[in-house]
């Protein structure tokens, strides 16, 4: 076996059928494939907790088996130390974990404002001298140490708030939102249990007759004193009679019996009572900075430890580098402050600049928490480290996977393996090697369709992943707007979204895009929370009157589908989920066999004594206890995995008993029950084979399930659980973790709930989705501060017109990219079948003149505007990676164009073709194409008449280098005219003086000059 690869072979781990695969060190290795076909269970479940395994175990001899995986395998060699960055690992719930705790920022931040600041005067907070002493005062001040800005520390916290930032209390504003509201309205909307309870409104009412306060009269005309007596009551005792029980009682006012029932609340149920009129004030004493005055005073660069802590992280770095050049910063810190701007810009470096250090973890994707993990990592300079990564792009929009790529290669050029499962386009493009696992998913899936380069994988008539890179990816029929009702939510202000409006249509599909951070799930939440009051409101006959919101008394519930895991108990199958498992055994209990043996529904169920194996407790695996390694799991020899005692197994429901059932595919059991005597069982298999579950088992269990898996299963349970129409779902991102290939399923679902009169918004990055939305609101235009506002509330064809929207952008290259060709049928007759063939090319290059071709935005024309530009030299950075490079200038307006779609065509100029080089000398970048001959490449670039050869290239990255890039394409195909006497256009011999600092020619300048 080669030392430069890791070797797997016969994985049977979960759904692997006996897999042999490799992955090369030192590489950046994207596992792909359809949702359900065994990425995970190779990568994770197997590599990398057989990894850990052994790495823990040879740290120590008590670490003989660390591991938690079930892996299931003949041989693995070649591994390296494991670390593995997941979606939602475990350990980050703790509500004071912050960004800053989390990254460690926190105590940096702390050595430095410890050993950097000067401590201000105790009395008057003003500035001492160096003796720390203060003139005005007369007295000293305490030197500073990092416990001095640590809100967990008596020398550093707040004492008003304990150094939690807030105050907790009740709110006026969501006990009364609406204060034109009478006070008769106001009791009779308050929530059970509160201050509505019989006594406390009768007592109301009685000290509201004896003071001739009028009941019909809106809070907001209340006199000062009036007010007074409502929230805080009066001292005045009235006997009252409260059915048949007559007391005495004084009115103590909302708030007055609100704090004092809050407090003496026995059980979290009755605290949870309360919970919608608790609110959140920023502590007076600190102004939510959480330390106490002379430590929130002092500053290094002339701003405050709140103001670090408060503000986006890329701000911070602006102005600690300011202060670093400037010379604000004392020189006893210049180095730990130059650790911070490092560390920071690895944060937004993967595209988390927006984040605030004080942000708690708990409020983060998980995408978000995977690549803020990964910034510590960038930072560790570790090497020979196996790197694994759970789909480090979810949640994350498009224009920010650049910086995710960068991260990656960044880790992989300090010597480390990463492997990334991975279903984004322009990851499995960037990839050094390729493993996809399918064809299908579950017992479809688990085989290895494919291994090798991108440019192999386009021509691979196996590959489910090719195949939907080719299509024109999924569809679905519009909604026409003409004729829709239209719900407005006006003064949404939630995070960093202030004062905006969100309108979408009833019964169609809405998408709130928008860049990572830009406001989407503030927006939604305020638009969730907007819906859901009027729709309560409605429900108890209260009118809801002003309350920003218009057009929602046509929809009658409101559903939020977030994100989150299934049931992960290891007894938790697809029927209990799904709940049919009940109808199951209603089933078999009804039947003649069990109706003699006198069997009941609980027999029928391996969670409960009685029926089930009591060998294994019903799971159909025993456990074998290990002295020193973890516990082995073998399958149960009492039952044989059947789960059942025989007396149970031999019940059958018409040829079949309840393991035969619980073992069949949806599929197959939709075919068995009948519709009429199983109405349950049959709808929910219908939606499960809808959603392209139908692979799975009955009672297979949620624990085996993949993310997309999960993702479709938890879907379809919400939709089982609809009872009527006109509901609102809300859906976050509900394409994560699933492929190309499996967004039809999601589709087929919107269809079903609009088709029934519902309607839906979805958070969503996926392009593709955007494009076929019938309503688009985009937030941005950036994110954090730069973001908030919606830019685009209109259709997605305008949104591709729309200059301003980040999202448009990449709406409107999908709409102009040209037609996708089958990787079944050859792009060209040309077309190698392995790799490119680079050596045809080699003796031409750096001297021949090429263009560097491609398309960007739709023109007036309605076709792709071509753009071009000549460039000076290019070589064969490598043959077996089919990889070439050049140099470009940086900002040239030809390259960024082209650049922005990621492919281009490289034509290699004749002889003859002087006029085609001097076309691209002069002349807007837009217009050179105008009076040339052109055709599509393969790849929908423009390829030149005439030309000697062309070069079909896709973007891998590019490097700054002063003030050119150095450009690196992956070769797709490769053209050249053989059997003619015809030359390439030559550029002048140059001797070795003409070569520049980086030593290429120095026409690479000229020409970008010209």
């Amino acid at each position: 076996m080669s030392l430069d690869s890791i070797r797997l072979e016969g994985v049977t781990t979960h759904n692997l059928k006996s897999v042999d695969v490799s992955f090369p060190k030192g590489k950046l290795v994207v596992a792909a494939g359809v949702s359900g076909s065994g990425k995970s269970s190779l990568v994770i479940d197997t590599l990398f907790e057989h990894s850990k395994t052994l790495y823990l175990g040879a740290l120590s001899s008590k670490s003989l088996d660390m591991g938690d995986g079930d892996y299931q395998f003949d041989r693995i060699a070649g591994t390296q130390p494991p670390v593995a960055l997941r979606q939602r690992d475990g350990g980050y719930s703790n509500p004071r974990s912050t960004v800053g705790t989390l990254t460690g920022l926190d105590g940096l931040y702390r050595l430095l404002f410890g050993a950097g600041s000067r401590p201000v005067c105790p009395a008057c907070l003003g500035p001492t001298g160096p003796d720390l002493f203060c003139d005005d005062c007369g007295c000293f001040a305490e030197p500073h140490s990092a416990k001095h800005f640590s809100p967990n520390r008596k020398e550093g916290k707040c004492l008003q708030c304990d150094g939690i930032g807030e105050l907790v209390g009740f709110s006026l504003e969501k006990i009364i939102p609406d204060r034109s509201k009478t006070l008769t309205e106001i009791w009779d909307g308050a929530d059970p249990g509160t201050f509505a309870v019989p006594n406390v409104r009768k007592a109301f009412e009685a000290m509201a007759a004896d003071i001739g306060l009028d009941l019909g009269l809106p809070f907001e005309k209340l006199s000062p004193e009036q007010t007074e007596r409502v929230l805080h009551g009066s001292d005045t005792v009235y006997t009252l009679k409260i059915r048949k029980v007559t007391n005495d009682f004084r009115f103590e006012g909302i708030l007055g019996f609100l704090e004092r029932a809050y407090r003496n609340a026995s059980s979290a149920a009755r605290k949870n009572a309360f919970t919608n009129y608790l609110g959140r004030e920023i502590c007076p004493g600190c102004n939510g900075g959480r330390l106490r005055p002379e430590s929130l005073k002092a500053t290094v660069a002339g701003h405050t430890f709140h103001d670090f802590q408060s503000d986006e992280l890329s701000r911070s770095i602006t102005r600690l580098r300011d202060g670093l050049a400037s010379g604000a910063v004392p020189a006893q810190v210049r180095e730990l402050a130059s650790a911070i701007v490092k560390q920071s810009a690895n944060i937004d470096d993967v595209g988390l600049g927006h984040l605030q250090l004080q942000r708690p973890v708990i409020t983060l994707s998980g995408g978000e928490l995977q690549r803020l993990l990964l910034a510590q990592h960038l930072a560790s300079d570790l090497t020979g480290v196996m790197y694994v990564l759970d789909e480090p792009t979810a949640g994350l929009h498009e224009a920010d996977t650049g910086r995710i790529l960068t991260s990656l290669r960044r880790l992989r050029d300090l010597g480390n393996t990463v492997i990334v499962i991975e279903h984004d386009e322009s990851v499995i493009r960037a990839a050094d090697w390729i493993v996809e696992l399918g064809p299908g998913a579950g017992s479809r899936g688990g085989e290895v369709v494919f291994e090798g380069r991108f440019a192999d994988l386009l021509t691979s008539g196996d590959s489910p992943t090719a195949t939907a890179m080719a299509s024109d990816g999924p569809s679905r029929t519009r909604t026409g707007l003409a004729d829709a009702p239209w719900v407005e939510v006006r003064g949404i202000t939630r995070n960093n979204v202030v004062d905006q409006a969100a309108r979408f249509p009833l019964g169609a599909l809405t998408c709130v895009s928008g860049v990572s951070g830009a406001g989407k799930s503030s927006l939604v939440a305020g638009i969730h929370a907007a819906v859901s009051r009027a729709v309560a409101q409605r429900s108890t006959g209260v009118t809801a009157g002003n309350t920003g919101i218009q057009g929602a008394e046509a929809l009658d519930d409101v559903i939020y589908v977030e994100q989150r895991p299934i049931g992960r108990s290891s007894r938790s199958t697809l029927v209990t989920y799904i709940g049919i498992s009940d109808h199951i055994r209603d089933a078999f209990a009804g039947s003649a066999d069990a109706v003699e043996r006198g069997l009941g529904r609980g027999e029928f169920s391996p969670n409960v004594a009685g029926g089930r194996c009591e060998s294994c407790k019903g799971l159909g695996l025993a456990e074998i206890e290990m002295t020193l390694f973890k516990s082995e799991f073998i399958v149960c020899p009492e039952c044989e995995g059947r789960r059942f005692q025989e007396h149970v197994l031999d019940v059958r429901l018409g040829d079949k008993n309840i393991h035969d059932v619980l073992s069949m595919t949806v599929e197959d059991a939709l075919e068995w029950f009948d519709a009429t005597s199983s109405p349950k069982v049959v709808q929910a298999l219908g939606v499960l084979s809808e959603f392209g579950l139908g692979y799975l088992q009955l009672g297979c269990s949620t624990t085996t399930l993949s993310g997309g898996e999960a993702q479709r299963l938890n879907l379809a349970g919400e939709l089982l659980k609809q009872r009527r129409n006109r509901t609102l779902f809300i859906f976050d991102e509900p394409t994560r973790g699933l492929h190309t290939a499996d967004i039809r399923h999601l589709l087929a679902l919107f269809e079903r709930l609009i088709s029934t009169g519902n309607t839906i918004i979805v958070i969503e990055h996926n392009v593709k989705v955007i494009a076929l939305a019938d309503w688009v609101i985009d937030l941005g235009p950036g994110a954090g501060r730069e973001g908030g506002r919606v830019v685009h509330s209109g259709t997605p064809e305008d949104l591709a017109d729309n200059a301003e929207s980040v999202t448009g952008r990449f709406v409107r290259r999908l709409r102009d990219a040209p037609a996708a060709v089958p990787p079944t049928a050859p792009m060209e007759s040309h077309r190698p079948s392995a790799a490119p063939d680079l050596g045809v090319i080699g003796e031409l290059l750096p001297r021949a003149v090429t263009v560097v071709a491609g398309t960007a935005r739709q023109s007036e024309r309605n076709g792709p505007t071509p753009y071009g530009l000549v460039i000076g030299s290019l070589t064969v950075v490598s043959d077996e990676l089919a990889l070439i490079g050049f140099l470009v200038r940086s900002g040239s307006t030809s390259w960024n164009a082209i650049a922005d779609t990621g492919r281009f065509c490289v034509n290699i100029l004749g002889e003859d073709q002087h006029d085609v080089s001097d076309a691209f000398s002069q002349g807007r970048p837009d217009s050179r194409f105008d009076a040339l001959a052109w055709t599509p490449s393969a790849n929908g670039c423009p390829r030149l008449s005439g030309a000697v050869g062309t070069i079909d290239c896709s973007l891998k990255s590019s490097y700054r280098i002063g003030d050119h890039e150095f450009v690196l394409a992956t070769v797709v195909s490769v053209d050249m005219e053989a059997g003619t006497d015809r030359r390439p256009l030559l550029r002048a011999e140059r001797g070795d003086s003409a070569l520049d600092d980086y030593g290429w020619r120095r026409f690479a300048r000229e020409a970008e000059a010209r």
